[in-house]
């Protein structure tokens, strides 16, 4: 199984360390064919961009690189919060529109549609791990966040599902394959990406292996993902980035 694309990587847009230049250049030098620049939606508290007009100057930024890199395939994506139960993301559809793709996550801390939102979100999540009927409750939520959002946005993946965040991974896959929406599997973070395949496999979703990278020098590293699909035997034409 060989990787030809990267599609989730953050550049100082948002909380990179990088310039698109830079992570264009580390995914030509990995041997990437393309590339996607995702950078964090404005809702993710200290980290997103600016405002999500940011994604326009992001857009533009990347048709500068492209002519100096013409080989590569770099694409303007995002990587949009979950900010409501009802599937709200911190993007306008004005801008989604502009966007060549679409990522949407779960992520701890972000500014909710309204203050309900914000509580079942983040306070939600960070009083999961006190009782499991607290952490059952918050899984049916985040899972129903995931699920309105896939039907009301055309996504491209979910980002890291089960991170720090409870999900039903069976749940979400089944709508996630009739959405023709990708599960990620994230090597730039540590979870259980093995538990993640068992339970999405028998769906019929697909995946993704991208590696979140932060900086230039981890844009490409996705061994850690095609050793978790090798295990499974997942076939590749169940992994959207790869041959």
């Amino acid at each position: 199984m060989e990787f030809f694309a990267d599609y989730h990587t953050h550049t100082v847009y948002s909380d990179g360390g990088g310039t698109i230049e830079e992570n264009a250049r580390a995914a030509k030098e990995k041997g990437l064919e393309v590339l996607g620049i995702t950078d964090h939606g404005p809702a993710n508290i200290g980290v997103g961009v600016k405002n999500a007009d940011t994604y326009l100057e992001i857009k533009e930024e990347i048709e500068a690189v492209r002519l100096k890199i013409p080989e590569l395939k770099i694409l303007c994506g995002a990587e949009a919060n979950i900010t409501g139960l009802d599937g709200a993301i911190d993007i306008p559809d004005n801008i989604v529109r502009k966007l060549d793709f679409l990522i949407v996550g779960l992520h701890p801390f972000v500014w909710g549609k309204s203050p309900a939102d914000f509580l079942s979100i983040v306070a939600g999540n960070q009083l999961a791990p006190v009782s499991q009927s607290i952490r059952e409750k918050v899984k049916v939520n985040n899972t129903k966040a995931l699920i309105e959002c896939i039907y009301k946005h055309k996504v491209f993946c979910i980002s890291h599902p089960g991170l720090k965040m409870p999900v039903d991974i069976e749940e979400l896959s089944r709508h996630c394959a009739a959405r023709d929406t990708a599960l990620e599997i994230n090597t730039g973070h540590k979870y259980n990406k093995h538990e993640l395949v068992v339970k999405a496999l028998p769906a019929g979703v697909n995946f993704v292996v991208n590696s979140d990278a932060h900086f230039p020098d981890t844009v490409g590293r996705l061994l850690d993902g095609r050793l978790v699909l090798d295990r499974f035997n997942v076939p590749v034409d169940r992994v959207t980035n790869a041959r």
